[in-house]
């Protein structure tokens, strides 16, 4: 008896201390949200740094109270959130303005990982073990922090269901107590906050019947799919050919994503040691098999990425995809090299994932560093690329160097600028004056543009490739182009693809079975990048032209692939493929002008 009110006790001092944990994190929250924001707002780097701080500090303390006690939680959550909160600001001074800098979204990543990376190692360091480097422990409180939070947050959204029903209910005889208690600023923050709390605190009391153990065994279900179309994806890759997927920045991220995901699946089937994991038969093989082919995946996303900052330089989202494949790499090896060293593979998979979560982490707290400034080594690659003659000042997306870059891409604008002994520093300086008059993207990429349509129809008719060889422009093509069309195609001829051709192509085809005569297919180089595709068809009472965009039958659109896909064109390497309407097959794309 004594015994069974020693554990009520206990339960109930747990959910108390939880639940004022989750109080002050509601009341935290409501401050931060509502409260500071409009208080604080000619200290925008100090209110970053308190936000940072509450909300590494309380969700770090509400995920460790439970495997170690409150005191433990709060001191380990302080010691966690001081420095993270402090990396988080440090980078903000890259930007003048802090708003620009959370815009770019990579911080907020980059946060969350060093947020939640580090919690197992704490629990395993400050608990019974007292060993950071425990597996089991590792291994089950990451799984158990996740199920937990998902619990909780669910039984969340279960009260506010309640509520607002109960709302409902009483309102039918007049009541509206409730309603007036939620529509309080602060109400939702800390009802929101005490209620999860609380949760966490019945989940960790339930732990032996909330596991995450029925989480992971359906995950094991999922290993044997996804190795299976994995297989088939490198089995077919050498048949299909590569142009779909080098130089296609979203393929990069596919495979990368894939490569991490069955990583996760490959930890889920080996478990937290020898005696819970698979011990053989199908899934087990699943499980090596999977471990070796990581490598490909992640060496065709590495050159995948590679391609595009060869054909573009490089760009912060670029720096941030090659860190992210050199971790996936370093899995992928680490996985390979222990299935194929032998016995005792498992063993060395699970050590590999305490290495490789230890790099992840570093890796991530040195983008908050001047080591790993990715608007700096993007401005810079880009910077190079302009004097090294690699690329023009038409091609160059100065807009982003100026306003999205932060304080690098701003000192990359005043580099460009001095380089007057440049071949084209005179086309540079007309594109920065343009740039500093400019008050948004558009009106940049078209600022300074002809803006007489006669004279860019003149131009166009003599610049712009016609295809086939020998071909010329139908009478009143031209006519039927808007100024702005007329303003894209015309910028979009200056431009050089990587084999030399004009970064626009016209190209007549008979895209329509069921009308006369050939359409005209016009590509041309976009701004950032991206393949403008847009056909001409005939009116039907013969007096102009109207332009479709086409619908894409199979691949992607093309992104930042027009060089690829111009250049196809000019070299022949495309066909017309007929359907009920004939699509225009380039580039590993099927592009259909019906609608």
């Amino acid at each position: 008896m004594n015994e069974r009110m020693t554990d009520r006790e206990t339960a109930l001092k747990g959910r108390i201390a939880l639940g004022l944990m989750g109080l002050s994190a509601g009341i935290a929250a409501w401050l931060v949200i509502e409260v500071l924001p409009d208080r604080m707002a000619d200290a925008p780097r100090f209110y970053l740094f308190l936000a940072s701080l509450a909300a590494a500090f309380f969700t770090a303390a509400l995920a460790l109270t439970g495997p170690l006690s409150s005191a433990r939680a709060l001191v380990a959550s302080f010691v966690l959130a001081l420095p993270l909160s402090g990396l988080m600001t440090w980078a903000s001074l890259r930007f003048g303005e802090v708003g620009e800098y959370l815009e770019s979204g990579h911080p907020q990543v980059a946060f969350a990982l060093l947020w939640f990376v580090p919690l197992p190692f704490v629990i395993s360091r400050l608990g019974p073990s007292r060993r950071w480097s425990d597996y089991d422990i590792l291994f089950n409180q990451s799984w158990m922090i996740v199920v937990r939070f998902a619990a909780a947050w669910l039984f969340v959204g279960l009260v506010w269901g309640v509520l607002f029903l109960s709302n409902a209910l009483l309102e039918l005889v007049g009541l509206d107590v409730i309603e007036r208690l939620i529509e309080r600023q602060e109400a939702p923050f800390l009802l929101s906050g005490l209620t999860l709390g609380v949760a966490l605190a019945v989940v960790g009391e339930l732990s032996d019947y909330v596991s995450p153990y029925l989480v992971l065994r359906l995950l094991r279900l999922v290993l044997p799919v996804v190795l299976v179309v994995v297989g088939v994806f490198l089995a077919a890759l050498p048949f299909q050919g590569l142009s779909n997927l080098f130089g296609d920045f979203s393929a990069a991220a596919i495979l990368m994503s894939i490569a991490i995901g069955a990583a996760g699946l490959v930890s889920v089937v080996l478990d937290s040691d020898e005696s819970r994991r698979v011990q053989g038969g199908t899934m087990c093989w699943a499980c090596r098999a999977m471990a070796v082919l990581l490598p490909a995946l992640a060496i065709l996303a590495g050159i995948a990425v590679r391609e595009r900052v060869g054909q573009y330089g490089l760009s912060p989202d670029r720096v941030i995809a090659m860190a992210v494949g050199v971790v996936v790499l370093g899995y992928g090896l680490a996985y390979a090299g222990a299935v194929l060293a032998g016995q005792g593979w498992a063993e060395r998979i699970r050590r590999a994932n305490i290495g490789m979560a230890v790099f992840a982490m570093a890796i991530a707290a040195a983008f908050f560093t001047p080591v790993l400034n990715p608007q700096a080594m993007a401005a810079n690659s880009q910077v190079a690329r302009f004097a090294s003659g690699q690329v023009g000042p038409e091609a160059m997306d100065l807009w982003s160097l100026a306003h999205e870059w932060g304080k690098p891409g701003q000192a990359a604008i005043a580099r460009l600028a001095t380089m007057r002994s440049h071949p084209e520093a005179e086309a540079m300086t007309r594109r920065l004056n343009a740039l500093e008059s400019a008050d948004s993207r558009h009106t940049f990429e078209f600022q300074g543009a002809p803006d007489d349509a006669a004279m860019l129809k003149s131009d166009l008719a003599r610049r712009l490739p016609v295809l086939p060889e020998g071909a010329v422009l139908p009478a009143g093509l031209l006519d039927s182009l808007r100024l702005w069309e007329l303003q894209q195609i015309s910028r979009a001829c200056d431009y050089k693809t990587a084999a030399g051709y004009p970064g626009c192509v016209a190209m007549l085809a008979d895209l329509s079975g069921a009308r006369p005569g050939d359409e005209v297919l016009i590509m041309a180089h976009g701004a950032t990048g991206g393949a403008l595709v847009r056909a001409y068809f005939l009116d039907a009472g013969g007096q102009g032209y109207t332009m479709r965009s086409p619908d894409y039958i199979e691949g992607g659109d093309f992104h930042r692939d027009a060089d690829n896909a111009i250049d196809a064109l000019r070299s022949g390497a495309f066909a017309i493929r007929p359907m009920q309407l004939n699509a225009l097959e380039v580039e590993g794309r099927r592009l259909f002008f019906g609608r």
